[in-house]
C-alpha cells in the first residue's frame, strides 16, 4: 500500500514539474522586457512581442508597419535573424526609473543599431516605439 502511495506521489510530482518547465517566464524588469521584445521580433513572433508594446494609436501603427515589412523578408533572412544573438550596445535609465533606453544590435546585422524606449506604466515596463523613430523622450 505504501509503495503504491509513494509511486503515485512521485509520478504526480514528475508530471507537475514537467508541466511548469514548459511555461514561459514573463519578463518584468526593464532589461528583461527589452530583450524579450527584441528576441520575439528576431524570432518573427509578433504575438509575443506585442504583449510588451505600449498600446497607443501611433505605436500600434508603427508595429503593424514593421510587422508587415519584417514578415515580407525572404525565408533565409528570417532564419538568420532567428539565429542571431542580441548585442546590447548601451542602456540608460532616465527620469527616476520611469524611462529606460535600450540601444542594441544583433549578430546578424551588427551595423544596424536600434534604440528602444521603455516606459514604466502601472509598475509594468512597455516598449514605446515612437522614440525609435522620433528620438524624443
Amino acid at each position: 500500500m505504501i509503495k503504491k502511495y509513494v509511486t503515485f506521489l512521485l509520478l504526480t510530482a514528475a508530471i507537475f514539474s514537467c508541466n511548469n518547465a514548459d511555461q514561459k517566464k514573463t519578463a518584468v524588469t526593464d532589461i528583461d522586457v527589452a530583450t524579450a521584445f527584441v528576441r520575439a521580433l528576431l524570432d518573427n513572433d509578433f504575438k509575443e512581442a506585442e504583449q510588451y508594446l505600449y498600446k497607443d494609436e501611433t505605436n500600434i501603427q508603427i508595429f503593424e508597419r514593421f510587422k508587415k515589412q519584417y514578415s515580407g523578408k525572404d525565408k533565409a533572412t528570417l532564419e538568420k535573424y532567428k539565429e542571431a544573438q542580441i548585442i546590447v550596445n548601451e542602456t540608460s535609465v532616465v527620469k527616476t526609473d520611469s524611462i529606460f533606453i535600450f540601444n542594441y544590435s544583433n549578430s546578424y546585422s551588427r551595423a544596424d543599431k536600434t534604440v528602444l524606449k521603455l516606459v514604466r506604466i502601472d509598475n509594468k515596463w512597455l516598449v514605446d516605439l515612437k522614440y525609435t523613430f522620433s528620438g524624443n523622450l
